[in-house]
């Protein structure tokens, strides 16, 4: 018997899923918004239904943007990435099957590890042009300037706001507190604020500079070094490094900077390099019998090899689902007698791992077709970044790109690709350059959409737009601020 409660739940699903598709723009920074905070909501309510809020916002997103485009255009976009896609779902449920793994483990399994492409195929539906990026730059800010305001809370009061917000004891370096903003870790922050600086950095170089984007570099820049957090401090380095050498136009005065620089730092840098270095060396090389990011990457290749060519299946083996529904396999792999790789909250390691989960579950060619997929998705924002010629547009390009290789590094040692709060801006971002790709160069070979031919939106400028610039030859163009 359906209970009123029950009635009342769907009334209200439904009603927001229409104001969604009534208001897609302002739905979807609520939803960006939950896949930021989801996590920190969980530890704050002590509640684990609240953790389920960025998965409730990637279901909403795909389901009423899908839905929206069908009634308004007959069609549905997709990308060729969506092939590897659905090629490493294929491959995770036959190997499900014949691993028996339980209906109830498997199909949350496959939906946690393809969440983040899902969001970007949602987002890949609206009808999105260079025109809107301002607004988005806009609302970025906004989100920005926020959670720099709570990393400025966090550190005059560390103990009292980590008293509301934090999952664990307050974590001191050098006798300053480890900051962690509106998130319960400080990995959250520094993963976040690197993300920040590197967009911000983009748009100094692309877009214009000013004295506001000066001032949010060194915030952010600030911010990220004040959670201490090595893993995402050197991939922002490294990544603002490389993507400088990837955008168009004359590099000379940076290489020369970097040439000139680099020694320096190095020597100023040498005794607390050196020390980082040998702490993660001991980290993950030494007794790599307990160390779990280094074990389970280990064990993920022996499972892969003895399950070839399909792996163990999805929920099986160093993801989210496998430590919540602690696999047998864990048992016979001897993990309960490993401190942090235990069933229960014993479990905290077994989550550290993004890659070793995929070569488990779904053997090495699933490996290949989702990393495949991931490089087809960044394509549209690689082309942005290299052939547009309007400076927005090549932002665009550009973050996707640096987000991107930014979170291969840290998926090394986090499962950055599922897990809040990094997945959700990326794979929006990612979703938005694809539409603005496809409305940029319309001459360019997309896949025809499901139901239908796909056309490019003949979506007119808002009021008040500036003028278009002539489109310049992507060889002979530079991008603006470029030495």
């Amino acid at each position: 018997m359906v209970t009123i409660g029950a009635v009342l739940a769907i009334l209200t699903g439904l009603c927001v899923c229409v104001a969604v598709g009534v208001w897609p723009g302002v739905s979807l920074v609520i939803i960006v918004a939950a896949t930021l905070v989801a996590q920190t909501l969980e530890t704050v309510t002590n509640s684990s239904a609240a953790g389920y809020l960025d998965e409730i916002a990637v279901v909403v997103a795909l389901a009423v943007f899908s839905l929206r485009r069908l009634l308004l255009r007959g069609s549905l976009r997709c990308t060729g990435a969506y092939w590897f896609f659905g090629a490493f779902f294929a491959l995770g449920l036959i190997s499900s099957v014949v691993n028996s793994v339980p209906l109830g483990v498997w199909p949350l399994g496959a939906f946690l590890v393809l969440k983040g492409p899902l969001l970007a195929l949602g987002i890949l539906q609206l009808d999105w042009t260079r025109h809107h990026l301002k607004r988005v730059i806009t609302v970025g800010v906004v989100f920005l300037v926020v959670i720099l305001l709570s990393a400025a809370v966090n550190a005059v009061v560390p103990e009292t706001w980590n008293a509301v917000v934090g999952r664990a004891p307050v974590s001191y370096r050098l006798e300053i507190p480890s900051l962690t903003g509106i998130f319960d870790h400080p990995v959250g922050l520094g993963s976040t604020m690197g993300m920040a600086f590197l967009a911000v950095l983009a748009y100094h170089r692309i877009v214009g500079r000013s004295a506001a984007s000066v001032a949010l570099l060194i915030a952010t820049g600030l911010a990220g070094v004040f959670t201490f957090r090595r893993k995402s401090i050197a991939s922002t380095l490294i990544v603002a490094i490389v993507t400088r050498y990837l955008l168009p136009g004359r590099k000379a005065v940076s290489v020369a900077i970097l040439v000139l620089l680099l020694p320096a730092a190095l020597l100023l840098a040498w005794a607390p390099l050196v020390g980082v270095v040998g702490a993660t060396y001991h980290e993950y090389f030494s007794n790599i019998d307990v160390t779990a990011r280094t074990l389970m990457t280990i064990d993920s290749g022996k499972l892969a090899l003895a399950a070839f060519p399909l792996g163990v299946g999805f929920g099986r083996f160093g993801s989210a689902v496998a430590s919540s529904n602690y696999s047998p396999l864990y048992e016979e792999l001897g993990y309960t007698s490993i401190y942090g790789m235990g069933p229960g909250e014993r479990g905290g390691f077994l989550t550290d791992t993004f890659w070793p989960s995929l070569v488990a579950e779904t053997g090495f060619l699933g490996v290949l077709c989702y990393f495949a997929g991931l490089v087809l998705l960044v394509r549209p924002a690689w082309l942005l970044m290299r052939r547009a010629a309007h400076h927005r547009a090549q932002w665009v390009g550009a973050v996707v790109v640096a987000w991107m290789i930014q979170m291969l590094i840290e998926s090394t040692a986090a499962p950055v690709f599922t897990g809040p709060p990094m997945f959700g801006p990326v794979f929006v971002l990612a979703g938005i350059a694809a539409a603005v790709h496809l409305h940029e160069f319309p001459a360019v070979s997309w896949p025809r959409g499901i139901g239908g031919d796909e056309q490019p939106d003949p979506m007119p400028p808002h009021p008040g737009s500036p003028p278009e610039p002539p489109r310049r030859v992507p060889e002979q163009r530079r991008y603006p601020g470029a030495p």
